[in-house]
């Protein structure tokens, strides 16, 4: 709780509560069963609702990463925190490289998502199928018309020693609760 005030902070000179409010309208229905999941399991309201909260924390958190970092940098950090797993043969910098294309190919999909017609039919089932199916022509239209290119990966570096502290507080936040 201390540091929500800090992340709202930075939160809000980031991004807006509009921009977020469409991720969270799509997560209704899991925030919703998480919720009667743990409150039939827990029987206290509260604590269900804490861990609603906790996810839309997590939710924000993860929107204000995406929003605020250049996809050469996380694609370095992802490289940098995935370095012990070369050990055993993987190859990170591929790994890396496709994780930060699909985080960028998301936001592609879902406006193409949010964009396309909604096919005129009665029938549930032929509705769906059509919708998958005009959705899957548009993505594979996108696909084969959009232009390579390059992705530069600065160099793996460790943190600086001060960006330790905040993991340190962290941990120190974790325990003390």
């Amino acid at each position: 709780m201390m540091v929500l005030p800090l992340f709202l902070w930075l939160f809000t000179a980031h991004c807006t509560f509009s921009s977020i409010f469409p991720l969270v309208k799509r997560l209704r229905w899991l925030l919703l069963s998480i919720f009667i999941l743990n409150l039939w399991a827990s029987v206290d309201f509260l604590l269900a609702l804490r861990q609603v909260a906790m996810l839309i924390i997590l939710i924000l958190a993860a929107h204000l990463l995406i929003i605020s970092t250049p996809t050469q940098d996380i694609v370095a950090a992802l490289q940098w925190w995935l370095w012990p797993l070369k050990k055993i043969g993987l190859s990170t910098e591929r790994l890396a490289i496709r994780l930060a294309l699909v985080m960028d190919s998301v936001t592609v999909v879902q406006n193409l998502y949010t964009e396309k017609c909604v096919p005129n039919s009665k029938n549930p089932i032929k509705k769906i199928s059509d919708t998958v199916t005009a959705l899957l022509t548009q993505i594979l239209l996108y696909a084969e018309t959009t232009p390579l290119r390059t992705l530069e990966i600065p160099d793996l570096q460790s943190p600086p020693l001060w960006q330790w502290i905040y993991i340190l507080l962290f941990l120190i936040l974790i325990f003390m609760g």
